[in-house]
């Protein structure tokens, strides 16, 4: 189970909702572990996938899926106890269940369950009444609720309270459980060895597309997916892969490459100088830019805020070779989304949203995870960064991996 269940449970209560029913994929895998294919395959409301999650502790929270997900609710690990199906029934005839597999027989059984509705919204409107929340306040996932199916929703349910609540689910997700810590740690041990893989290949007269391909097979042999690929040579910002584009020695390389194993994100970048070492210049902007972000790496601890994480790091590289450095962000949250709240590292920011603190500067607290990171660019000549991922615990942090974070001489041996 990945899920903070006392988490979700407290601020249910706090907020006084009945329930709350998770739609996106990350929530739907954050509560169930299931990760629906015809969710992924269908987007923009093609297939509904839903969690109902009462808060009386009399009735058990369940999974809601089309007929058509059923082979992969049975295969995935789902903590739920329940499961239904809703649309078309299927009734599969098998003459003898004892020659199926285990999980020939799971899939089977809930494809022959009895539907709970011809459609999405009746079935989720008739489960929400068998969870007895149909009378009381209760949070959707609006994210993966367009209006033409919220609207379906409400009109089954003209007692209830239909609350837009995707923020108080990452409001829930913001304090990380020991197996989630667990699977981002993994994650990132996987990008990093995928980057490092490419970086051996990062040589005069190869193509940037050639690089990003082997890091797109490195991470497609893990089983995840690549979500974002930052790769800037002798340029400054952030630029992706460009198919034409030849390495020469003497560029200036860096990238900063993101992807999702078993549902969990993982940030990693690296600095350094194609096929020669290093110029000064390129080592004093490197070395200013680590400096200030262990800085903030090590005054990560509870009760610190984003802000003063933020400010440590920026006087950090102005106090080692760069005194007029300016950035916006010290980096982000990290977990089932890239970023979740208070999503970036910086300034305080106003929020205003029913189910989140009214800033984004709040204190740090223990189960948090996050990436600090920082960068060096400059149109014409390039770019440097340095990032490390890292879990607030009880009396500081601690790294989830230890990337190796040094200005490089590439290709790697």
């Amino acid at each position: 189970m990945l899920y903070n269940k006392e988490r979700l449970l407290a601020l249910m209560d706090k907020h006084d909702l009945a329930g709350v029913v998770a739609a996106t994929p990350e929530n739907i895998y954050y509560l169930s572990g299931h990760a629906s294919w015809s969710q992924n395959g269908y987007r923009y409301g093609g297939s509904q996938v839903y969690v109902v999650y009462p808060r009386d502790p009399a009735h058990k929270p369940a999974l809601l899926i089309p007929g058509s997900d059923v082979g992969y609710a049975s295969i995935d690990d789902v903590w739920l106890d329940e499961k239904y199906i809703y649309g078309r029934p299927r009734n599969p005839h098998i003459a003898d269940m004892k020659k199926l597999s285990a999980v020939e027989q799971r899939t089977v059984t809930l494809a022959g369950s009895d539907s709970k509705g011809p459609t999405a919204e009746k079935a989720l409107a008739q489960l929400i009444q068998e969870k007895g929340m149909a009378k009381g306040r209760i949070g959707l996932d609006h994210f993966a609720i367009n209006i033409t199916q919220y609207e379906k929703i409400r009109a089954h349910l003209p007692q209830a309270t239909l609350l837009p609540a995707s923020t108080f689910f990452r409001y829930v997700r913001m304090i990380k459980t020991p197996d989630e810590i667990q699977r981002l740690r993994e994650a990132a041990e996987v990008n990093e060895a995928a980057i490092n893989t490419m970086l051996h290949s990062c040589r005069p007269r190869v193509t940037e597309n050639e690089l990003a391909s082997i890091y797109k097979g490195e991470i497609a042999k893990a089983g995840g997916q690549v979500y974002w690929m930052h790769m800037a040579v002798t340029r400054g910002g952030n630029f992706p892969a460009i198919k034409d584009n030849v390495l020469q020695k003497g560029d200036i390389f860096r990238v900063d490459m993101g992807c999702s194993i078993n549902g969990y994100h993982a940030d990693v970048c690296k600095s350094g100088c194609v096929g020669a070492a290093p110029t000064a210049e390129h080592r004093k902007r490197y070395d200013a830019i680590q400096a200030g972000v262990l800085k903030s790496v090590e005054a990560l601890k509870p009760g610190v805020r984003p802000q003063e994480l933020y400010e440590t790091m920026i006087a950090g590289v102005r106090a080692n070779g760069l005194p007029n450095y300016s950035n916006f962000f010290l980096g982000h949250t990290i977990g089932l989304e890239a970023r979740e709240f208070p999503f970036l590292l910086g300034p305080a920011e106003e929020v205003d949203d029913p189910f989140l603190p009214n800033t984004t500067n709040i204190p740090v607290e223990p189960g948090m995870t996050m990436n600090l990171e920082a960068s060096n660019h400059e149109a014409g000549w390039g770019t440097v960064q340095v990032e490390y991922t890292c879990a607030v615990t009880e009396t500081g942090h601690e790294h989830l991996i230890f990337p190796e974070q040094k200005l490089m001489t590439l290709p790697l041996e």
